[in-house]
């Protein structure tokens, strides 16, 4: 069966001109509406009137958009979204985008074809096209692990900026000088992005040259902490100490400094962020960033839940986080590198 995006595609259009044409093809130019009817009957695409009828029409079931499965971090705030469904008898469906914006897309289209009364959704751009989509059909959703402190989203996140400056000037504190930062690709973390200029403030606030060799950006894996480990410390004048922009690349550069026959925490001390379960349990146990996770995402779906029922206003809501000092992380000793 066709769908939304076959239509798109064909159209040469984003599947949200799709969706004005359905809902709204008076604000549509005549030639793009045409241009899009015409893909719908060679796709043979069958709208299903139900889909505009999104807010009112009940089919106790959410739908649940994530990065990725193989992060603890979205695993906790999934349960956290599930038990809350549970208590309210609700059906959850999961999907993965893998940091793809179009998979996340996809997802966004076949969740609303199956009728979900509502979406949580950890997106990877909070400015697409989609979302905006979204906002403009009155399709309830929330954001997950949001950057959005404003505008007629709701959202639940934490300050990335204010933990990627808490990080650094943990590291800062123990006379650290050369700190790197191994961060999530920018393209598909904002996250990412903002823990980055929290780490450069920090910097900049003590006194520190930022050293754009000192930060590289990495697929969010454990190969890619390794492997960007591995070329940090190979430099000529290496790092003291990593920050990290999530725990899943902090294991991985413990792996890689390792490898290369450094100390930990003597050689180098490493900070992570998320504090996944398997954080205290590594050797050293890792010094990172707590994010409440299972209460964002039973917050979230609460708030979802309150979108659906009442339509309530939008609200952008920050948790809090906080630094977890563990044994990663040690003083640099005086005479060492600077």
């Amino acid at each position: 069966m066709s769908t939304i995006l076959d239509v798109a595609k064909l159209a040469g259009v984003s599947t949200a001109t799709v969706s004005r044409v359905i809902n709204s093809p008076q604000v549509v130019r005549v030639k793009t509406r045409e241009r899009v009817t015409g893909a719908m009957k060679v796709c043979n695409y069958k709208y299903n009137a139900l889909a505009r009828g999104f807010v009112t029409k009940r089919s106790n079931t959410i739908g649940v958009i994530i990065p990725t499965i193989n992060n603890q971090v979205f695993a906790e705030s999934t349960r956290g979204v599930q038990d809350y469904a549970d208590l309210n008898k609700i059906q959850v469906l999961l999907g993965n985008t893998y940091y793809r914006y179009g998979q996340e897309e996809k997802l966004v289209t076949t969740f609303r074809e199956k009728q979900v009364d509502g979406l949580v959704i950890t997106t990877t751009n909070p400015r697409g096209a989609i979302l905006k989509t979204l906002v403009d059909e009155g399709v309830p959703f929330v954001l997950l692990y949001s950057t959005v402190k404003g505008g007629p989203m709701t959202a639940v996140g934490i300050d990335n900026y204010q933990g990627g400056y808490r990080a650094t000037e943990h590291l800062v504190k123990l006379c650290h000088k050369r700190i790197a930062m191994v961060a999530g690709n920018f393209s598909s973390s904002d996250r990412s992005f903002h823990r980055w200029h929290g780490y450069r403030q920090c910097l900049k606030n003590n006194k520190i040259p930022y050293d754009s060799e000192l930060l590289i950006q990495t697929e969010y894996s454990l190969i890619g902490g390794r492997d960007s480990a591995k070329k940090l410390l190979s430099l000529q004048k290496p790092p003291t100490a990593f920050f990290c922009s999530n725990d899943y690349l902090a294991i991985g550069a413990m792996k890689g400094a390792r490898e290369l026959g450094f100390k930990l925490p003597e050689d180098l001390s490493i900070v992570g962020f998320d504090d996944i379960r398997i954080a205290s349990y590594m050797t050293p146990e890792l010094t990172t960033i707590r994010q409440p996770s299972y209460e964002m995402g039973k917050l979230g779906a609460e708030l979802l839940f309150q979108r659906i029922e009442h339509q309530v206003k939008p609200v952008q809501l920050m948790l809090e986080s906080s630094l977890v000092v563990r044994e990663s992380t040690i003083r640099q000793p005086v005479g060492g590198i600077s």
